[in-house]
């Protein structure tokens, strides 16, 4: 685990208690740095060996079991990049079931706000599928794909640099691939806040131009959409 900089009295208690606890599995590096999603996330991969990595927000809320057993299911598949979850708002409506290259000018989620019992454009809200990119919100992928695409851009702090990940993997050859049958709540936005300043809008317009920049890549994950 990465701590960039917690200051709750309750984050340092749960810290304490499991590096107390599980010594050998459980380990927490300091990176007090401005927040920086891609760096932070880069270098808490540089810190450990695995041979899978699961990226996952602290806003979200696990309710399938078997859902890392699932989701390594797809990972260690030679063909496989990016895996993903089903990630609902607290009221059951879906708020990440895979994204979708090119909504809203750069990538937006697929049908967000359907109902999580709904099934979606030929069913794909309760099937396995490709996407052109999975939320990091809830992300596995094997090491070896992430080290070959050179992990998350550090230029993208904040928004789409899972996409950015997710279409470096497709340029490669890999498929994103979404899972239905693993099941998260997601609280969107509720450690950071929303882009509602004028600094984050600014940032947030960079990001976008970043993205735009590389609509070559774009172009080609649409193109290459498949069933698997």
């Amino acid at each position: 685990m990465i701590d960039n900089g917690s200051t709750e009295v309750e984050t340092a208690e749960i810290l304490s208690k499991w590096q107390t606890k599980e010594p050998e599995r459980f380990k927490c590096q300091a990176l007090d740095i401005p927040f920086n999603y891609s760096k932070i996330n880069n270098y808490g991969v540089s810190q450990v060996q695995g041979e899978y990595l699961l990226f996952l927000n602290n806003d979200t809320e696990v309710l399938t079991p078997d859902w890392l057993n699932a989701m390594v299911e797809q990972a260690q598949r030679p063909s496989t990049g990016a895996v993903g979850a089903l990630l609902l708002y607290p009221d059951n409506t879906i708020q990440h079931a895979g994204v979708v290259a090119g909504i809203g000018g750069v990538a937006g989620h697929s049908h967000k706000y359907f109902s999580s019992k709904a099934s979606g454009y030929f069913n794909q809200i309760q099937t396995v599928n490709n996407y052109s990119a999975i939320t990091a919100a809830c992300l596995m992928c094997r090491r070896e794909v992430f080290d070959a695409v050179k992990g998350f851009e550090e230029e993208l702090a904040i928004a789409f640099n899972d996409v950015d990940l997710c279409l470096k993997m497709a340029e490669k050859g890999y498929r994103n691939i979404y899972l239905p049958h693993v099941v998260l709540y997601h609280y969107e936005s509720k450690s950071r806040g929303y882009e509602d300043t004028l600094e984050k809008q600014i940032r947030f317009a960079q990001e976008v131009q970043y993205m735009r920049a590389s609509g070559r890549r774009l172009l080609i994950v649409i193109l290459a959409i498949a069933p698997i």
